[in-house]
């Protein structure tokens, strides 16, 4: 960066990209100037001014679905254009190649949003673009409704799931460390174990550990997450473990299961 240009820029501060800098350096230099201190302030300004960069439009909704559309119609003869935004598909077929003026009397479209049918739309719907895209932006301000509802439900039911499951482990833990407390003062008079830990499970199929998981999911079993004294543990139900033991092929009955 030339000094030139560093006092250009240091002049304008946070209005420099406003203005084309190259052009008022071109200027300044042909002039002789070696910084913007060469030239008087208002003769500077002047000349900032001439060289204000142009707004730039914001290219509106319906330009920007316009163009699309044109473009997603450019397909080989029979083949249908799809434009598509979020949820929302047209599907386009028989649009001029040449010219988009609108109505388009051999095109036909078919409307889709995510989780209904296609429906055609009719000539009235598509008389111009602006019909069209009041049609599309319609159903896609309707899919993005509904998809924020579905969403929060989702959310609020998987906060729910959370809390339940939260509850659950803390009340079998509390259950359990109630029974062996009982159990400690008074063993006739402690109820059977309800749970049963990974290990225990193992203990009990004669099964490596490692491989309880596993016979669990082929049982049909699932567990219930439990928190030890270091982490989450699983608990399996110890009346279907043993219910499901007493049933498996060549192992007879099991007396300590009357």
């Amino acid at each position: 960066m030339s000094d030139l240009t560093d006092s250009i820029e240091r002049a304008l501060a946070d209005e420099a990209e406003n203005f084309d800098i190259d052009a008022i350096e071109e200027v300044l230099r042909q002039q002789g100037a070696q910084s913007v201190d060469d030239v008087p302030a208002e003769e500077f300004w002047a000349l900032v001014q001439q060289h204000a960069q142009p707004e730039l439009e914001e290219v509106s909704a319906l330009a920007r679905f316009k163009d699309e559309v044109a473009q997603a119609a450019q397909t080989p003869a029979g083949v249908p254009g799809l434009w598509k935004r979020g949820g929302v598909t047209l599907e386009i077929t028989g649009f001029s190649r040449v010219s988009t003026q609108m109505p388009q009397p051999l095109a036909s479209y078919r409307l889709s949003v995510a989780g209904g049918e296609p429906v055609r739309l009719t000539t009235e719907e598509t008389s111009s673009w602006s019909s069209l895209w009041e049609t599309i932006e319609s159903r896609l301000e309707a899919w993005t409704a509904e998809v924020r509802r579905r969403r929060a439900e989702y959310e609020q039911a998987r906060e729910a799931q959370d809390r339940a499951q939260a509850a659950l482990s803390a009340a079998t833990a509390a259950a359990e460390r109630a029974r062996r407390a009982l159990a400690e003062i008074a063993p006739d008079e402690a109820p059977g174990q309800e749970w049963m830990s990974r290990d225990e499970v193992a203990q009990y199929l004669a099964i490596a550990p490692g491989s309880v998981r596993k016979q669990m999911s082929a049982w049909g079993i699932t567990s219930t997450a439990v928190r030890g004294e270091r982490r989450m543990e699983a608990r399996y139900p110890a009346a279907e473990v043993q219910a499901r033991a007493a049933r498996r092929p060549g192992r007879g009955h099991r007396s300590d299961l009357d």
